[in-house]
């Protein structure tokens, strides 16, 4: 027996309908009301929406990967200040890495990509990103490795060209601020302990 805000709280603040599913797959009874929660309004604030990405999604694994970096006010336990994230527009699987210095992309992301291929068979075709510095630098790599992979450019000033990770960053931040606040911690506090890649537990769920 368990209440369904409180089940709400230890899933990570998902949906009603996703709460009792899986409270319902996991053979619990659920009781109560489902309540307005304050911590997933905090946690959903942002400053304008963000555009989901194209209509027709493409079905082939690791076709074409979204890929971002953001940082962060607040350096990490692990001494990180920079996330990087990649998701795959087939299924919208999320990678992060969290980096110390922007040159790091291209330690972190080349290796994985390598790793998609020679250990899963998952050969990335098509990479999206802005015009930055340090996407040039990963191109430059991908080139040196022989990864066969075409990088596709956003316009200057159009994140919305690149709108799957962009949104990919405002979902996963919101359901971790919601989680912070519901644990009584502010913003400050991080638990990024190292920058080890973060993607090692998911592959094979890919």
């Amino acid at each position: 027996m368990i209440d369904i805000n409180e089940l709400h709280e230890k899933l990570g603040h998902p949906e009603e309908e996703v709460t009792k599913l899986t409270g319902n797959y996991m053979k619990l009874k659920i009781k109560g009301k489902m309540e307005n929660c304050e911590n997933c309004v905090i946690g959903k604030m942002r400053q304008k929406n963000v555009e989901k990405g194209p209509k027709e999604k493409l079905t082939k694994l690791g076709f074409c990967m979204y890929i971002d970096l953001t940082s962060s006010k607040y350096i990490s336990a692990g001494g990180s200040k920079y996330w990087f994230l990649a998701v795959d527009e087939a299924t919208h699987m999320k990678f992060s890495m969290f980096l110390k210095q922007k040159s790091e992309v291209k330690e972190s992301f080349v290796p994985f990509l390598k790793e998609l291929r020679h250990t899963y068979g998952i050969k990335v075709e098509h990479i999206r990103c802005d015009n930055a510095g340090k996407n040039r630098v990963l191109e430059d790599a991908c080139i040196e490795k022989d990864l066969g992979i075409i990088f596709k450019y956003t316009a200057p000033g159009t994140p919305q060209q690149n709108g799957v990770v962009e949104r990919a960053f405002a979902t996963m931040l919101g359901k971790t601020r919601a989680n912070m606040n519901g644990a009584g911690f502010d913003e400050k506090k991080t638990f990024i302990l190292d920058r080890s890649r973060q993607y090692s537990n998911t592959l094979g769920e890919y």
